[in-house]
């Protein structure tokens, strides 16, 4: 570092000519400036200026030195600048992880949105249903569903999902629509295993305003959200998921919502990262993306679209004639 600085002074030095209009420059008095060059000029053995009583000269060394010092001194502020704007414009890369399907279905479909408006950042994007402990090395920030484990995370809440009960409109034709949650004991329900602990999720219904819930053995039994729709659209039985699952199919008329008087709540989506003092701007605004995004939830905003549409058409939002 004191290098460093005996550089700057012997730019200021051959740029003024003195010793004292460097000094006068730099803030400090003629005698400290005129220390810091002859503790530069023993270092580098070399003299790099000739002393006369009215002026300085700079040597054929010293003119070599100057030049490419200077340069230096350029590409540092330069650099300092360019560090700088990327304190303050989003930019770089950003890797974010995610639950496959919501992240596939509902948040990729709108990444195009914030590409357009910062063009500078470079996203990977990181699918996994097994939601870990804590962040995983490399990951800039994390969409969960569920409990949050690790309570040293910065948690921004998103929205929360409620589960729905919902079969194919042959099945129901077939074999009958259960009125209450007790009918489905005489029903084909196909039930999910939880990757992270093997277990199988029980039902959750809201019965006189409190909820409950149901240990349910299902005939068929999948650890894959998806597979448990498309199991349900297939016609193999009677499941309940979250609803982002199920929204698409809903609207496509594959799968009917049932019990829907009984339907609550079931977990919170969240983005998670790193505490930090400073957050980073590509950080910042991707989650600002994700709260925008999740303000009304894009599963919601179909459904309400689709229901527009069928009351046009002479239905109900729950798809009976009205």
């Amino acid at each position: 570092m004191d290098s460093l600085h005996g550089i700057f002074v012997f730019l200021r030095v051959a740029e003024a000519g003195t010793l004292s209009g460097a000094a006068r420059a730099l803030g400090v008095s003629t005698s400290a400036v005129s220390a810091s060059l002859a503790r530069l000029e023993r270092r580098l053995s070399v003299r790099l200026l000739n002393r006369t009583t009215r002026r300085l000269s700079v040597t054929a060394e010293g003119a070599e030195f100057y030049a490419r010092c200077k340069q230096i001194t350029a590409d540092l502020e330069e650099a300092e600048l360019m560090a700088g704007r990327a304190g303050r414009v989003p930019s770089g890369r950003l890797r974010v992880s995610m639950p496959s399907a919501l992240g596939r279905m509902w948040i990729v479909p709108h990444l195009p949105d914030f590409m357009r408006d910062y063009p500078a950042v470079s996203l990977e994007i990181v699918f996994s249903d097994f939601v870990p402990f804590s962040m995983e090395a490399g990951i800039d920030l994390s969409v969960q569903v569920g409990e949050l484990q690790d309570s040293r995370l910065a948690v921004r809440p998103l929205t929360s999902t409620r589960y729905l009960v919902c079969a194919s409109p042959g099945y129901l034709a077939e074999r009958g629509t259960p009125r209450t949650p007790e009918e489905l004991t005489g029903h084909a329900c196909l039930t999910y295993r939880r990757p992270r602990n093997g277990r199988i999720r029980e039902w959750r219904f809201k019965s006189s305003g409190a909820m409950r819930h149901v240990a349910m053995n299902g005939f068929m039994t999948f650890n894959s959200g998806e597979a448990l729709v498309a199991a349900a659209a297939a016609g193999l039985g009677i499941v309940q998921v979250a609803e982002y699952y199920a929204q698409p199919r809903l609207k496509g008329g594959k799968l009917v919502e049932i019990l829907a008087d009984y339907k609550t709540e079931g977990y919170d989506i969240s983005v998670v990262f790193r505490q930090q003092k400073r957050v980073a701007p590509k950080l910042r605004v991707f989650v600002d993306f994700l709260i925008e995004l999740f303000k009304v939830p894009p599963w919601v905003q179909t459904g309400l679209a689709a229901g527009r549409r069928r009351a046009v058409r002479g239905q109900a939002p729950g798809g009976e004639e009205l």
